[in-house]
């Protein structure tokens, strides 16, 4: 197969199957909800043709990284069909950020490409941030003042499949308090889950709106706060075994070398401080997620519904930190998994892995963090 073949393939994969954290997908957008006077009039970027192009959170192969002034690896991947109506077209891509950034934008989109533009600044917004989930990036956005409309900021299809089980499992205690054991308990649980994960907010959910309490746009700002919270949940209960094994490996992984002894102290002491903070992000995130938790059993349990009402009006300020928390953990897992493939042999120098511990750490250092690391 060819390596335009297999770049095509690639790209549809990409356009499919994509993980919510890890790709934005305008182009199912545009595909979705382009002729909704919300997409018209709320776009995403102001240049059409970059209104339907795909964002990817990209870990940097050894041959990329010289394309950046500046040592990272992971950077933000622009992909602009070269024909949005046929993928087997291919793609125009380049890095935020990188070498003559502004001058591959322009030869893509074939128009010049102002560097102060609003669309540079919101590329550059999106390259702040570790993961591309959406309750994250809307919450980074409105925090500078962007607020395009709320179809770029879905769960992709492909992982509303894997987690529906997930979720039809989380709802079954409001299913059994609104249902009982009536038969009819699992086929309204399975509509109720394709309702929340897809903000499909219709007259069905309005005597769970009416017990919470909610006029219309609180309810319909409350579900995409509460799909965010299961979609939290389910990211992590994904997470937590793969990490388990990366966290074992990190523990034994030795150099093929010794190294000098400056190397070795290194080593260890990175290799400590990424356990520690990986422990300490997903105390963090265990933490804020028992919030919901609790809030829930209120409503589930004990039919109070006021405490969940409050947490659906104030979980936005929540979504950054745990959105922060567990892109630094996927991105040690991912990361690893990437570099040692299961069951291979660690081959690596020294100088890589304390590269690599100190990349792991810097990625879990949080502003919140500070006093508690003093």
């Amino acid at each position: 197969m060819s390596s335009k073949d297999r770049s095509v393939r690639s790209l549809q994969r990409l356009h499919m199957n994509a993980s919510t954290a890890r790709v934005l997908n305008l182009l199912m957008v545009y595909r979705r909800c382009g002729d909704t006077p919300e997409h018209r009039e709320a776009p995403f970027f102001q240049n059409p043709v970059l209104n339907r192009c795909l964002i990817v959170k990209h870990r940097l192969r050894s041959n990329e990284y010289d394309m950046f002034d500046t040592p990272r690896s992971s950077a933000t991947k622009v992909l602009i069909p070269i024909d949005h109506t046929d993928l087997k077209m291919g793609a125009r891509f380049m890095f935020v950020g990188q070498s003559r950034f502004n001058e591959l934008m322009e030869g893509a989109l074939g128009i010049p490409f102002e560097p102060n533009s609003p669309d540079i600044r919101m590329l550059q917004l999106i390259d702040s941030i570790p993961s591309l989930d959406p309750f994250l990036l809307r919450e980074q956005l409105r925090r500078a003042g962007l607020e395009p409309a709320r179809c770029y900021f879905e769960v992709t299809e492909a992982d509303v499949n894997r987690m529906f089980s997930f979720v039809q499992k989380e709802i079954t205690p409001l299913v059994n308090m609104s249902c009982g054991n009536d038969a009819s308990m699992t086929v309204y649980a399975s509509r109720l889950v394709n309702k929340i994960l897809s903000s499909e907010i219709d007259s069905d959910l309005d005597p769970l709106r009416q017990v919470l309490q909610l006029d219309e746009k609180q309810f319909d700002e409350g579900i995409f706060c509460w799909k965010a919270f299961l979609y939290y949940k389910w990211q992590l209960s994904e997470l937590m075994p793969r990490l388990r094994e990366v966290i074992q490996e990190i523990n034994t992984v030795k150099p093929r070398t010794s190294g000098d002894s400056e190397i070795r102290s290194q080593i260890e002491l990175t290799r400590t401080q990424v356990r520690r903070r990986v422990g300490m992000a997903c105390q963090r995130v265990r933490a804020t997620l028992d919030i919901y938790d609790d809030a829930y059993a209120e409503l589930t349990n004990q039919g109070r519904a006021g405490p969940f009402r409050g947490f659906l009006l104030s979980a936005p300020s929540m979504f950054r930190e745990l959105g922060e928390r567990l892109a630094g953990i996927d991105h040690i897992v991912s990361f690893w998994r990437f570099r040692f493939p299961k069951d291979r042999l660690a081959m690596i120098t020294p100088e890589e892995l304390c590269d690599i511990f100190h990349d792991f750490e810097n990625g879990l250092v949080f502003n919140e963090d500070v006093s508690v690391a003093a």
